[in-house]
């Protein structure tokens, strides 16, 4: 055993196991069987209302059948536990060290598993994704602590007098309806192709550059095309012009000022364009360890995809935007993830889009935030379109009727003045 199970074994011993009180930790945290054993008993006794003092420890490991009881300490080692004489004071400084410890263990057990089955040939995408299955689950129990919900009651209390978090979208009318993006949150941003869904993606992420580093996940474009668009919208600057290589004197002018800026803008587009949720998840950590982390913006989707071919598109959609909500969770910033609409909105009268349009709707309508479905009318007014909010778990639904602005890369609300 380590000296910090030593001490905390000791104090459970000496408390009765009232020291354990709070501690979050199981003996599989512990570096050996005996002292895991003997922890588990201690907490069982001490959460059923019982003593767990050197008697009933003894009483109970005796009574238990001779191949179970093998398992634990012998009485000396329990009596040389009771002799430390640890107070439990710092139980839970103690807890934290086992904690560390355990993930320790854990973490190079996994990296031993890699190596094994990694030297074995399986298969690159399935070794990827156990792996970081195998990295979170080690991490998954390191020091924490339990708290019954009336606990922290009066923190929730003190807080409604405190704005909530959110980070603002670029456009106003959007922000009346949903406040903003919440950490946490898993956004859908939903379109027909060429409708726009590209170009929402896009300011949506620069505009949370504001607030620090955004992965920017791209199946689709380039990251020179998501340049050019993001000088086109930034500088205004007709994204002809660019496209054509057919840049005037006076784009020249308005892109000059913002050259700095643009070099430094904290906006980490994923240059290996892996379409896998565990290549899409090592982008984001390793923006989130090198630089910090404000969102992260996927285009799109339904591109993403699954480390089994066998599974079917709505089977691969469900899981990966599953992955995504939690992906959110973990890291506590937005997941804004763009998706794309099956035909059914085309032999609707008004060709207006619903939820039901999202393809393979139903694990991806369930597990976003927020919902939002652009709607624009190629034919009759192309420089219109609609931003619909379809779902919105922490607010009001509703639509705003926005400017489209497709040579300068921009959705823009429709008081606003053009540039």
């Amino acid at each position: 055993m380590t000296p910090a199970e030593e001490e905390i074994l000791s104090a459970a011993i000496i408390t009765s196991g009232e020291c354990l009180a709070g501690v979050n930790l199981t003996g599989r945290d512990f570096s050996t069987m005996a002292g895991g054993l003997l922890f588990d008993l201690i907490k069982t006794i001490a959460e059923s209302g019982g003593h767990a003092d050197l008697i009933t420890i003894t009483k109970a490991i005796n009574g238990l059948p001779a191949d179970e009881k093998r398992g634990y300490p012998a009485v000396s080692v329990i009596n040389a536990l009771f002799a430390i004489g640890a107070s439990g004071s710092a139980s839970p400084f103690h807890a934290e060290v086992i904690a560390e410890e355990a993930a320790r263990r854990r973490l190079i057990a996994a990296g031993q598993w890699l190596v094994q089955y990694g030297t074995e040939g399986m298969d690159v995408d399935s070794l990827a994704d156990k792996a970081l299955e195998a990295v979170q689950g080690a991490v998954s129990g390191v020091s924490t602590t339990v708290d019954a919900i009336g606990a922290t009651l009066a923190d929730t209390i003190n807080s409604f007098g405190e704005p909530v978090t959110y980070s603002e979208t670029p456009w106003d009318s959007i922000n009346q309806l949903i406040q903003g993006w919440r950490p946490g949150g898993l956004y859908i941003i939903g379109a027909r192709p060429s409708v726009g869904k590209t170009i929402a993606g896009l300011q949506a992420a620069i505009k949370l550059t504001a607030l620090g580093p955004v992965a920017f996940i791209s199946l689709e474009m380039s990251e020179v095309e998501l340049q050019k668009r993001m000088i086109s919208l930034d500088a205004k600057i007709d994204i002809g012009h660019i496209t054509r290589n057919n840049i005037t004197e006076d784009d020249m002018q308005r892109m000059s000022p913002a050259i700095k800026r643009w070099e430094t803008m904290p906006l980490y587009v994923d240059k290996t364009h892996g379409a896998k949720f565990s290549d899409i998840s090592r982008h984001v950590w390793s923006v989130k360890r090198q630089h910090g982390l404000a969102a992260v913006v996927i285009d799109y989707l339904q591109l993403m995809e699954s480390s089994d071919p066998k599974k079917r598109e709505y089977e691969v959609v469900t899981e990966n935007s599953r992955k995504l909500k939690l992906l959110a969770q973990q890291l506590d910033v937005p997941v804004i993830a763009l998706s794309q609409l099956n035909r059914s909105s085309e032999q609707r009268d008004g060709k207006v889009p619903q939820l039901s349009d999202l393809r393979a709707s139903g694990g991806v309508e369930q597990d976003a935030d927020v919902v939002i479905l652009l709607h624009r009318d190629l034919m009759k007014s192309p420089h219109e379109i609609d931003l619909i909010v379809a779902k919105n778990r922490h607010g009001i639904t509703g639509t705003a009727d926005m400017d489209f602005c497709g040579h300068y890369s921009e959705i823009r609300d429709r008081y606003q003045q053009a540039a």
